[in-house]
């Protein structure tokens, strides 16, 4: 031992006691054996995330002489275990041992940021327009405000500063180390094996599989709310209308559209989701059968009905298809809009060929123009596997599919073995695409090489979740997604089969900066983008080659993302960010200094610019493009002017959409006025109800790919909200 070391720790003994409030509730003597003990025990922790071994007792006494001297020196009167914990960081950062500080370190909340978030502001208030202000959302904001900071610490720095700089941005952060994204569920798992909410049968009651309608359509709306424990993003149900069909067997139509209310308010009213919000949840809506599972067994009450197929049940589905529609339209109680579960209507040739599909077609157009509700998910196209395959549109429009080639695909169909489909993503990274455009000041080789490193960088993020959740899946810590019933061979989510996305955010403003022209404005533009993402595929291809994962390219929804990367590029590259971040700059300019919250945002994805005048069929023309090569997923908006649009006129739009486009899913965004006094509803963004007049109302509008009291949204999004084009189809 070095000498200095020694004159350190020579004990000053006759001095008077200190006491310690602990933050477990004590308070005990002060005694540097408890630092000591602390750092030896905590450092263990850069060995298991950072390969760093951990502190030796040597080093850690000095350390802990060394507080305790500082603490003797400043005479202090008050001492708890987090200022001693932060004297312990500052001495650690002086020695040099960062990554000891990394681990070491307090996470959490100042005083006053818990009161203001008590109080409904403070952090990320607005990050989430699906909750609301309520006692639980306040205490998740606080939960979430220690996990990001602690997950930050506590992946490899370079991926954390990839994501604080916004270079990236780490979807769901507060989620990363305990939580898989988004998933479709299989509704045949549970009627074949029962319902088991936490995944176990040990903290909740089992149930059998359900014999009754009314009980299959309890145990569905329990299944997704139960599966948001698990995951940190949307639950859905791919083939809804399909696999609800044996329960429907000889029912009157009544009954029929009684159970699809049932259903909608039984979603709506779950008031239990991830802080106090309702279920972020989808359903798959077909019209009939579609050709892959019309002679696949049936599976419901326990059994697998060899002598019964799905293809025998073309009617049920077909009217629980159009009794969906129609409660859709007819709203709740007071008429306002279900905003959950997201009706993902299935738009096959099929179903434009044939008259009988014409009623639930025409339906899905109806729902658009009153409340834009619907969402059509398109397998028309070839690279969406038409017929052959199953697919699902899923969250906020990403894209998950499977097809005859994929493993088990056939024992999937027929349930062998309970063999199904459980399709989803573990996580989502996007990036920050006009930094590289900033980056590369013109040069398409720099361009180039920064995406490359980018993408690396997120695939490192994506491969380090995948562990993650590895090892908190087979220490069974995600119980409902790991769950395997008694007699069944296959657990409910295989993690394999989860995709890793990569996404993409304000490509229109990365070419604006690279090429001199927005995606509308010059066809070189277009090319361009289309260039890039061409390459990201790509790249992506080549991550699968080397490491056997699933990868996709998607735009993300983006829905405080876009708005974080403009902040980010307005802090760091603002000489050229000042130009092409979309918003209010002079505003942000003024606040930026305060707040995070600002009216700016880049475009979404590879769409084209929201405020850009063009005709709808020309935004057509160029999106449509990119949605053969996003392999992740992608959405076509169409934003309404009109505040009551012809039904008859979206059924032809959507004809022509489904039938002439490459456009794989889409939505009609109508902007909605509702009265808190007499409860109207009326199309359009008002300051007084057109029918009472009252000022005592709310705005509903499409945040990105799901609707919400414009109240709630950050102020980049409700700057987009008044920069978007609106059309009329009349």
């Amino acid at each position: 031992m070095s000498m200095k070391i020694k004159a350190v720790l020579k004990d000053k003994s006759n001095e008077n006691q200190l006491y310690v409030r602990r933050s477990d509730g004590v308070m005990i003597p002060f005694d540097r054996e408890y630092i000591v003990q602390s750092l030896l025990r905590e450092t263990k922790l850069a060995k298991i995330l950072f390969g760093v071994e951990p502190m030796s007792r040597e080093e850690a006494e000095f350390i802990a002489k060394e507080v305790e001297n500082e603490i003797r020196r400043m005479k202090l009167k008050f001492l708890s275990g987090p200022l001693i914990r932060e004297l312990v960081c500052v001495k650690l950062l002086e020695r040099g041992y960062d990554i000891y500080r990394n681990v070491y370190t307090r996470v959490g909340c100042p005083l006053f940021e818990v009161y203001e978030i008590d109080k409904g502001s403070g952090f990320e208030a607005k990050e989430n327009a699906n909750l609301q202000l309520n006692p639980e959302t306040f205490h998740k904001k606080k939960a979430d405000r220690m996990c990001k900071e602690a997950y930050l610490l506590m992946m490899p720095p370079y991926m954390a500063d990839a994501h604080l700089r916004g270079d990236i941005h780490i979807h769901d952060l507060e989620y990363f180390f305990t939580r898989p994204f988004c998933q479709d569920h299989d509704l045949r798992f549970f009627f074949y094996y029962g319902l088991m909410p936490d995944g176990t049968g040990t903290h909740t009651a089992v149930a059998g599989p359900a014999k009754h309608p009314e009980v299959a359509i309890l145990h569905a709306a329990k299944v997704l709310g139960s599966a948001q424990v698990n995951f940190s993003g949307g639950q859905g149900f791919f083939n809804f209308t399909v696999f609800m069909a044996p329960y429907l067997q000889g029912l009157s139509r009544r009954r029929i559209r009684q159970l699809a209310q049932m259903f909608l308010y039984e979603m709506m009213q779950a008031y239990v989701a991830r802080g106090g919000q309702p279920v972020f949840s989808s359903i798959q809506i077909e019209a009939g059968v579609p050709k892959v599972w019309r002679e696949a067994p049936v599976v419901y009450a326990g059994k697998v009905w060899k002598n019964l197929t799905y293809g025998d049940l073309e009617d049920e589905v077909k009217a629980f298809a159009l009794a969906l529609l129609e409660e859709y339209i007819k709203g709740d109680y007071r008429g306002k809009m279900f905003n959950f579960p997201k009706p993902e209507v299935v738009q096959r040739r099929s179903y434009w060929t044939n008259d009988e599909y014409e009623k639930v077609m025409h339906k899905a157009a109806e729902l658009s123009a009153k409340f834009g509700s619907t969402y059509y998910d398109n397998v028309i196209p070839s690279y969406r596997g038409g017929e052959d395959g199953v697919s699902c549109y899923q969250c906020c429009a990403y894209s998950f599919s499977e097809g005859p080639d994929s493993d088990m695909f056939w024992d999937k169909v027929n349930f062998i073995d309970g063999a199904h489909f459980a399709m989803g993503g573990l996580q989502v990274v996007t990036i920050n695409m006009p930094r590289l455009a900033y980056k590369a000041r013109g040069d398409d080789d720099k361009l180039f090489e920064v995406l490359r490193k980018t993408m690396e960088i997120a695939r490192d993020v994506l491969l380090y979740k995948y562990e993650v959740m590895k090892r908190q899946y087979e220490a069974g810590l995600i119980p409902f997604a790991s769950q395997k019933p008694k007699g069944s061979k296959y657990p409910l989510v295989n993690l394999d089969d989860l995709v890793l996305t990569i996404g993409v955010v304000g490509v229109n403003e990365m070419v604006q900066c690279h090429v001199g022209y927005q995606l509308h404005e010059h066809s070189e533009a277009l090319r361009f983008a289309l260039r890039v993402i061409v390459e990201m595929e790509r790249i992506k291809r080549e991550f699968e080659e080397d490491t056997g994962r699933k990868f996709a390219i998607a735009r993300t929804p983006a829905e405080s993302c876009a708005q974080r990367l403009a902040v980010c590029d307005l802090i760091h590259y603002r000489d050229q960010a000042v130009r092409y971040v979309k918003g209010d700059i002079k505003t942000a300019l003024s606040r930026i200094k305060y707040t995070r919250d600002l009216p700016i945002y880049y475009t979404n994805g590879t769409h084209v610019n929201v405020s850009a005048k063009i005709p709808l069929l020309k935004r057509m023309k160029i999106e449509q493009k990119f949605f053969p090569i996003l392999s992740g997923g992608n959405i076509f908006h169409i934003w309404l002017g009109e505040a009551n649009p012809d039904p008859e006129a979206i059924f032809k739009l959507n004809r022509r959409i489904a039938l002439d486009s490459w456009i794989g899913y889409w939505s009609y965004t109508k902007d909605l006025t509702v009265c808190r006094v007499c409860d109207f509803t009326s199309g359009g963004l008002f300051e007084k109800c057109p029918r009472c007049g009252s000022g005592d109302i709310s705005w509903y509008s499409r945040i990105t790919g799901y609707y919400q009291e414009v109240q709630g949204w950050n102020e980049g999004k409700k700057q987009e909200l008044r920069d978007r084009y609106r059309i009329s189809l009349s």
